[in-house]
């Protein structure tokens, strides 16, 4: 995969060289600025000879002391023109070193070297890499250009004056140089045998692609272009390799961090993998960084090198803690260095184990004390603001002493139940705590209310039997540790009257009824009891209902129905032989009589007798014949 350049701003145009003088935009200045001729023969910047022949001359062979043939022609400024000397060969037209650039993302180049030697008619450019970072796939080395291809392009590098490119590198020592491949005549690429086999490729604009690159293609690349009997020319550019490293990965201490350690304890160790150059890691706690200081933050840190030649960087933070470093958030960050600025990844956020002595202890009842009834389950909770839980004890004032009631507790969350508590499981509850850590103790008092209501009676006045025509009054009382409320309801719990008080005139058998006084604690939800009393008026029985006229035929089944009130209890009597069956409420009383109607049936009838202490009422069932 080719990964191509990122667009790049046009630099303006370079000034075009004078006829007859070597004018090179060198890979290590800023395009646009040219560099002088050749010797002094050639042009006034060298102040000694120059060589005796130029064209085909080895770089290096006859150059004036103190300097070299690249050196000089690739310092000035391009002014002045050629002298002609005699014996000598003028200098030939702008003959430029090759130019070279990269495009790629994952390498980084340096500054290039210039040629050694120029000749030739033809201009031949080795275009600077700008730096940039790439990822270990692939580089792309544009353009080595020679000749008409490199005409009309100002020989520029294009790219903002942010990115411009560093001094040239140290010339490359031909003894240590291994050919890669060859373009020749035609297009046709030869690559040579080396370690780049299968991993190199040219384009159709001789752009140099490296697949698969590992940090060992970090070397400096040379571009050489020959213009036959004319000589060469060459360039070269420095290739250096990074990795973004890995998203850094924290492991915070299992452990609890004590708030009283007589060390600094370990907070959380973080690691990256895989960079090149080594990244460095630097340390957060809510969002702030920390530093290095003395007896309260340390950070050491280890680097480790792979046999791929890639680092592996590790930190480690301690610091000292305070309680409110509960709820604190560490992260570590790994920084690098991409495309000429500083960046970083972060890694998740982690929560340590703190461990503080206990401060406070809170006692509490669950429900709300003002709330609890008999019969309910009640819980108290003991809290306590240390970490570990401290040790919990819970104990109850009886009179003399406190007892013990830490068998009924859970002394791990501390939390004591008590289940369908009564009047008697109120008072006053005790908390205590001990803490392993110091092995200081402290407690905690709370009182517990159970509401009740007890004692509900009901009085009737006066309590001699009634009679039809009679009043009575009835009086209700209870008592509670809360406020009361009375309500009286009959029997059909309709509610009849509101206090504690209810009275009842004229009676009648249609007004003896049951009626209940419910008694009721408004501030404690479900809190209430009833009594029943029975207003009984006494008197003889009076039938109230029969089935009569009943219209029948002969030899038919039949029932036959007399309902009366009366109290006391009455009986029922039938005239006739039958199967009677009784139904009684309250002072309501029902028979009904099961019977096979006859000629004397249908003749006489039926008599209903209900009878009591007090009297007796009879009544007349007639049959009829349909």
């Amino acid at each position: 995969m080719v990964l191509s350049p990122q667009p790049q701003r046009r630099a303006a145009a370079e000034p075009a060289p004078r006829r007859g003088s070597i004018a090179i935009t060198s890979p290590g200045a800023w395009p646009g600025t040219p560099l002088r001729g050749c010797g002094s023969r050639c042009h006034p910047c060298c102040g000694q000879a120059a060589p005796a022949r130029l064209a085909g001359q080895r770089g290096g062979e006859g150059l004036p002391s103190g300097g070299s043939w690249a050196s000089c022609c690739w310092a000035g400024d391009g002014a002045g023109g050629p002298r002609v000397v005699s014996g000598m060969r003028r200098c030939q037209r702008d003959v430029p070193a090759p130019r070279c650039s990269q495009r790629a993302a994952g390498l980084h180049a340096g500054g290039g070297r210039s040629g050694e030697r120029v000749h030739g008619q033809d201009r031949v450019q080795l275009l600077r890499p700008w730096e940039r970072l790439l990822h270990l796939h692939r580089l792309v080395l544009r353009e080595c250009r020679h000749g008409a291809e490199g005409r009309g392009g100002g020989g520029r590098p294009r790219g903002p004056p942010s990115a411009r490119p560093r001094p040239l590198a140290p010339q490359v020592d031909r003894s240590s140089r291994v050919k890669l491949l060859r373009v020749v005549a035609g297009g046709e690429v030869l690559e040579e045998e080396t370690g780049y086999k299968g991993r190199l490729s040219v384009g159709e604009d001789k752009a140099l692609s490296i697949s698969k690159v590992t940090l060992q293609d970090a070397r400096t690349f040379v571009c050489q272009v020959g213009a036959g009997s004319q000589g060469v020319g060459e360039n070269s550019t420095e290739l250096h390799v990074y990795k973004v490293p890995e998203t850094p990965e924290i492991e915070a201490s299992s452990a609890g961090i004590p708030v009283h350690s007589s060390t600094t304890p370990q907070i959380a160790q973080c690691v990256s993998e895989n960079s090149f150059p080594p990244a460095n890691i630097t340390w957060y706690k809510n969002g702030k960084q920390l530093q290095p200081e003395e007896n309260k933050v340390k950070i050491l840190a280890t680097l480790t090198r792979k046999s791929s030649g890639l680092y592996t960087v590790s930190s480690s933070l301690f610091a000292t803690v305070t309680r409110e470093d509960r709820s604190s958030l560490f992260h570590c960050a790994v920084h690098y260095w991409l495309r000429g600025q500083r960046r970083s990844k972060d890694s998740r956020r982690v929560n340590i184990t703190v461990f503080y002595p206990t401060q406070h202890v809170e006692l509490h009842i669950v429900p709300a004390a003002a709330l609890v009834k008999e019969g309910d389950d009640v819980k108290l909770v003991c809290e306590a603001d240390g970490n570990p839980a401290p040790v919990f004890s819970f104990y109850k004032k009886v009179p003399e002493e406190w007892q013990d009631v830490t068998s009924l507790a859970d002394t791990s969350s501390g939390v004591l139940s008590l289940h369908g508590v009564n009047k008697s499981s109120s008072g006053l509850y005790r908390c205590q705590i001990l803490d392993l850590d110091d092995m200081t103790q402290m407690e905690k008092d709370v009182e517990l209310v159970v509401n009740y209501i007890e004692g509900v009676r009901v009085q009737m006045e006066p309590s001699s039997p009634l009679h039809e025509g009679d009043s009575v009054r009835l009086s209700c009382s209870a008592h509670s540790p809360v406020d009361l409320d009375f309500q009286w309801r009959d029997e059909r719990g309709r509610k009849v009257a509101e206090g504690n008080q209810l009275f009842l005139r004229n009676l009648t058998f249609e007004t003896s009824s049951n009626f209940s006084c419910r008694v009721v604690a408004r501030s404690v939800p479900g809190l209430e009891q009833s009594k029943q009393v029975a207003v009984a008026v006494q008197g003889k029985p009076r039938i109230v209902a029969i089935s009569s006229p009943l219209y029948v035929r002969q030899d038919e089944v039949v029932n036959l129905t007399c309902k009366a009130i009366a109290f006391p209890r009455p009986s029922v009597r039938w005239s006739i032989n039958g199967t009677a069956h009784e139904y009684v409420e309250n002072q309501h009383v029902a028979s009904n009589l099961t019977v096979r109607v006859s000629h004397d049936l249908l003749r006489a009838g039926a008599m209903c007798r209900v009878s009591n202490a007090l009297g007796v009422s009879e009544k007349h069932i007639q049959l009829l014949g349909e």
